[in-house]
């Protein structure tokens, strides 16, 4: 047996006695899925891009909080990198399937069902770029078979649990290679390499004839297949590069399928704008991606903005009538199948999108008890995104769950402390990481850096970033949040002046709100909202 296939052997053997252990001593969740899924997507403390690096101390209490909220499930993003950082023989991430396996139970004893989001894009894990095994799918074998050697392995890493609901595969995991592709490649020598390498030459070859793909590539002509490159961005062509994209995300969900049963996707329901052949703009729909192969519900994200013109404050009511009607388009379109709202986005404060409609702050738990009958008739659940607040965070192993990796240490060792692990600064020792390539660091942004410290007696730190330093004394266990302002940045670092804990550390300059808890925890304006909701929908069965 070759090791690769041995370590896999082991992982899941590994897990299923877990599962021998856990399973006797649980009640079942229930005999079947539920009929409505009410989830959250679980990022603990943290957020999607550092969670399976962290150690979540109080995952069972923030669990047990998730299900008194009346959710009966959670999402978890599992980014593919980060659990398979290289196809090699030992390949896999042992901690981050740890980690899932003590998700699956503690979810299990609070009773929530869990769903995969298989495949997330971001992670911190490794030196190459998180897109690229993601931009060489497309045409590379061997790229499609680190792919389904993931996924199989992830499957049945997690199918033996009984709270296991299934999973999906989503268009925002997939869609910066077609974004990017034009530019990369442009329409040279080059960028007719690209278009034969993904087999986008071919998809052509099947469903046009050369005239009616002169007709779309108006900026230039050509004569034989062959000569097709990959077509600009403002080109009538593209919108058959977005046809051949659908296609392949088709073709790739029906591979997967037959690894991990009855996987979904999360499709896109925005229309993309193209050139049209009279230079106008035109509409490019994903329709034909609506079914989803063999899973017998259609994933979506959805978000109040869709369908509204820019710049709309909406009222509950307005916004209630949008989704009624796209989610009944959907429905025209995936052959029936339910629909499940993998992401609920009822406010959306991400920066660059500000133009986007939404909803009057004053309206939007009207709107959130105002979609179950919405709900119950064309679909199979919801999950909301921002369960709570989470700043984007740029270090990897910020709670150092991984022992110093990813830290530069002087003086500094990881010690267990109260059940956690924290940095250990003697007198004259420092920590330091590159912080500033994972996050944006334009200056509109105000730079935060978030930590908890303890000591015995009175220490003196320092913390610099992008050459400011501020200095605070440390007494006792405090949680510290240092404004940094405007500035570029690379490296954060801490220097103690003597014996001092650290953890928990934070470097970020942007919040995601979901006005449900805060950073800390604290309840904010929807949460009645939500809770409503979840009880209306538990009402109904």
């Amino acid at each position: 047996m070759k090791r690769k296939h041995l370590w896999k052997q082991l992982l899941i053997a590994s897990a299923g006695m877990l599962l021998s252990a856990s399973f006797a001593s649980l009640g079942a969740v229930g005999e079947a899925p539920p009929d409505n899924l009410r989830s959250v997507t679980y990022v603990s403390d943290q957020w999607v891009i550092n969670f399976w690096n962290s150690e979540s101390d109080h995952m069972d209490e923030e669990l047990a909080q998730i299900a008194a909220d009346g959710f009966n499930s959670i999402v978890l993003a599992v980014p593919w990198r980060e659990f398979q950082p290289s196809s090699g023989p030992d390949g896999y991430c042992r901690y981050a399937f740890d980690k899932l396996d003590r998700v699956m139970q503690s979810a299990r004893e609070h009773e929530l069902w869990v769903i995969l989001r298989v495949g997330y894009t971001w992670d911190y894990s490794g030196d190459e770029p998180s897109l690229s095994r993601f931009k060489q799918l497309p045409g590379d074998d061997d790229a499609r078979r680190m792919w389904m050697d993931y996924v199989e392995t992830l499957y049945q890493a997690v199918s033996g649990y009984d709270n296991f609901y299934g999973g999906f595969i989503t268009w925002e995991d997939f869609w910066n290679y077609i974004e990017d592709a034009p530019e990369q490649y442009g329409a040279g020598r080059e960028g007719v390499a690209e278009a034969k390498r993904i087999g986008f030459q071919a998809y052509l070859r099947e469903n046009y004839t050369l005239e009616e793909v002169n007709t779309y590539f108006t900026e230039q002509s050509v004569s034989s297949f062959d000569q097709i490159s990959i077509p600009k961005r403002n080109s009538p062509a593209y919108k058959l590069f977005y046809e051949y994209y659908d296609q392949f995300l088709i073709d790739l969900l029906k591979d997967t399928q037959q690894v991990f049963p009855n996987l979904s996707m999360e499709v896109r329901l925005d229309v993309d704008p193209v050139t049209g052949l009279d230079g106008e703009n035109v509409g490019a729909a994903h329709y034909q991606t609506f079914p989803c192969g063999e899973s017998d519900y259609t994933a979506l994200m959805y978000s109040v903005s869709m369908g509204q013109s820019p710049n709309r404050l909406l009222t509950a009511q307005e916004a209630i009538s949008m989704m009624e009607h796209l989610l009944n388009l959907v429905k025209a379109c995936n052959e029936g199948k339910p629909i499940y709202i993998d992401q609920l986005l009822y406010m959306d404060m991400t920066p660059g999108f500000e133009h986007n409609a939404r909803l009057l702050e004053d309206e939007r738990n009207a709107f959130l008890t105002g979609i179950p009958d919405i709900l119950e008739k064309y679909t199979n659940g919801y999950a909301v995104w921002t369960y709570r607040n989470y700043a984007n965070n740029g270090l990897f192993n910020s709670q150092f769950a991984l022992g110093s990796t990813g830290w530069n240490t002087r003086g500094a060792t990881i010690v267990q402390r109260g059940g956690s692990s924290q940095a250990r600064l003697q007198k004259g020792g420092s920590i330091s990481q590159d912080a500033g390539s994972q996050i944006s660091r334009k200056q509109e942004f105000e730079n935060h850096v978030r930590f908890t410290a303890d000591s015995d007696k009175p220490v003196g730190i320092s913390v610099i970033l992008g050459g400011v330093t501020k200095q605070l004394t440390i007494n006792g266990k405090e949680q510290i949040d240092l404004n940094f302002g405007y500035l570029e940045y690379d490296q954060v670092e801490f220097r103690a002046d003597g014996d001092v804990y650290l953890d928990n550390i934070c470097v970020y300059n942007f919040v995601q709100e979901g006005e449900l808890y805060d950073l800390d925890g604290n309840e904010l304006s929807c949460l009645e909202g939500i809770r409503q909701l979840n009880q209306k929908m538990e009402d109904r069965g």
